[in-house]
């Protein structure tokens, strides 16, 4: 074993097992060869990077699934490749796959692996009833961490038996769709309590549309194997039905080209157009435009419809999951929704009616945009990782050597001596790279990083001062904005980025969706409603002036700024008519009013604190 800083270095390229990395960092540590901060910086690189070999090994081994799946034509080899593939890729103890026979409302168990005996393989029980019932049923995906004291699970004694013999603790299952109904379910089981993360989900989410696909290619090409068959004894014409059985086939292959050979969101816009002969759209989560067919011009015009009269109707389908027409100003709309289990992740446009297509052809380009939007997804994630790490060293107030924050901002052209500004925006919904994007135009400077930080997007910018606000007017209200700085140096980021976010949480506790909001200005104010939201969640930090903004409301009055210039100015009615361009008569009344609305104990003892507070809020939130 090379202990030696060269070979350390040498293993991290290689990607050896991380034990033998650790041994290694430990003998040079040892012999005096690395730091402390050396090996704990050696220790972290060798962890992050078989995190990107795991991630790299599941994206390859969803694309063979994808291709494998789609290239074999025996029905029963399809279901076991599926159920090994399953097994393979969540690391639990089982994968099986159930099939549903309605005309019973029972689903069965039909190719498991990993399974120990044979009561829990031959497994049958109504649809709706236990995790297999549950998923089968189609609503949604389904999870036990403990499968037998789950009480919001139907349980029925015999296969709870069978449970128990089998030693499952939990369990994941996820419903299989084909021309939208629900067909049976793919589930993963281990003999041990297991809380299955989204990750997980979606990846047995992903695997499951990929078995539905192959399934159903499984089933047709023997229904060609029959119809050639007859064909030769009965001399009836199936050229009809073999044309098009096939042509799904090829369109299959065709889509799976575009999904991962690099076509993208364009690609599939202008196999989608060719499909359905007509213009067509991607939109994402948040009705971004992604891509529109080859040649169309009309990007402006659905985005326009998408904010106006297609946001219910693209709501309503997202929800769904359901292909719905919409008509508006005289024009048909075909909205196509592609989503995972549990996330709504696109959703296709077509500018026409239902088309007269195949059966199973939009619900597959459903399918195939759900999993390049999940490709999409991963690879973005890949490439984001060294800004999220970095932006933790700058942010998170953790001991991290100088040095090394200085080596890896330089990367992104980041300087200790810099003017730095962080910036926090909350826009749910939105896309990441588009709002990147966005964002990246918006800082108009190389020098930046941007990436989501803390569940919100985050930038950190060499700032020349005017960056949060370039921001602000380049997402047009679209997001909520908290920032702080600029300040000079790495040390100042810290605080920077609690200022912001601080910022940040007051607007949207104060229901201002799309405001800006410098968190250094907010100062003690800040402090309080931090601490006052966290002790009390529901905690309203206008309550207390409530009367006077629904007054000024009402009679189109100004009670609330004359209340904050009067206790700004330390209830000097004669500064508080010099600020406000009044009369001290104008003052007084004014004043009489505000008694009147809010008590007069207003201006007494802690009350006045509260309403100074109040007010203060008011006038920071714009």
């Amino acid at each position: 074993m090379d202990s030696s800083v060269s070979g350390i270095l040498e293993g991290l390229h290689t990607g050896i097992p991380q034990r033998e990395l650790d041994d290694r960092v430990a003998a040079a540590l040892a012999r005096g060869e690395l730091t402390e901060a050396a090996a704990v910086a050696a220790r972290e690189l060798g962890v992050r990077a078989a995190e990107r070999d795991r991630r790299e090994e599941v994206l390859r081994a969803l694309h063979d699934t994808a291709t494998d799946l789609t290239g074999i034509r025996d029905v029963e080899a399809v279901l076991q490749a599926i159920v090994g593939r399953t097994r393979t890729l969540s690391g639990s103890d089982m994968a099986y796959l159930s099939l549903n026979d309605h005309a019973s409302n029972e689903t069965y168990i039909r190719k498991s692996d990993g399974v120990r005996t044979e009561a829990y393989r031959l497994l049958r029980m109504p649809i709706g009833t236990g995790i297999v019932g549950r998923a089968a049923a189609g609503v949604t995906s389904y999870q036990s961490a403990d499968y037998l004291g789950d009480p919001e699970i139907t349980h029925l004694p015999e296969v709870d038996a069978i449970v128990r013999a089998e030693g499952v603790r939990s369990i994941l299952g996820v419903p299989m769709y084909l021309h939208g109904k629900a067909i049976g379910a793919l589930l993963i089981a281990d003999r041990a309590r297991r809380a299955y993360p989204d990750a997980t989900v979606d990846l047995i989410d992903t695997i499951g549309k990929h078995a539905a696909v192959a399934l159903d290619n499984a089933e047709r090409f023997s229904s060609i194997r029959g119809a050639l068959e007859r064909l030769g004894r009965e001399q009836v014409s199936q050229q009809h039905e073999m044309s098009e059985l096939q042509s799904l086939m090829a369109l299959d292959r065709r889509l799976i080209e575009t999904v991962i050979g690099g076509g993208g969101y364009a690609g599939f816009a202008d196999l989608a157009q060719r499909i359905a002969a007509s213009r067509v759209a991607v939109l994402d989560a948040a009705d971004g435009v992604l891509a529109t067919g080859p040649g169309d011009q009309w990007s402006a015009r659905i985005a326009e419809l998408a904010a106006g009269p297609l946001a219910q109707p693209l709501r309503a389908a997202a929800e769904t999951g359901e292909p719905r027409e919409f008509r508006t100003a005289g024009a048909t709309f075909t909205l196509i929704p592609a989503r995972t289990a549990s996330d709504h992740l696109a959703t296709l446009v077509l500018a026409d009616r239902l088309p007269d297509l195949p059966a199973g052809l939009l619900e597959r380009l459903s399918i195939f945009l759900t999993i390049l939007r999940l490709f999409d997804r991963a690879a973005h994630d890949a490439t984001q990782q060294l800004q999220i790490e970095l932006l933790d060293d700058l942010l998170s107030g953790r001991d991290v050597p100088a040095d090394r924050k200085r080596q890896r901002a330089s990367r992104f052209g980041l300087r200790p001596s810099d003017a730095l500004t962080v910036v926090v925006l909350a826009a749910p919904g939105a896309d990441d790279r588009r709002m990147e994007s966005r964002l990246r135009s918006a800082v108009a400077t190389p020098r930046a990083l941007i990436a989501r930080y803390d569940g919100d997007f985050c930038v950190v910018a060499a700032d020349d001062g005017a960056v949060a606000q370039r921001v602000h007017t380049a997402l047009d209200g679209t997001a909520t904005i908290g920032f702080s700085g600029p300040a000079t140096g790495f040390d100042q980021l810290t605080t920077s980025y609690r200022q912001a976010r601080r910022a940040l949480s007051t607007l949207q506790m104060l229901g201002r969706t799309g405001a800006l909001l410098d968190g250094a200005r907010l100062g003690a104010v800040g402090l309080l409603l931090d601490a006052a939201h966290t002790l009390d969640p529901a905690f309203g930090p206008l309550t207390e002036i409530q009367p006077l903004l629904d007054y000024d409301a009402r009679h189109h009055t100004t009670l609330t700024e004359t209340a904050w210039a009067h206790l700004e100015f330390g209830a000097n009615i004669a500064r508080t008519a010099e600020e406000l361009f009044i009369h001290r008569n104008t003052v007084r009344q004014r004043l009489s009013r505000i008694g009147a609305l809010l008590g007069p104990d207003w201006l007494d003892g802690p009350r006045r604190l509260d309403v100074h507070l109040a007010v203060r809020v008011w006038k920071l939130s714009g």
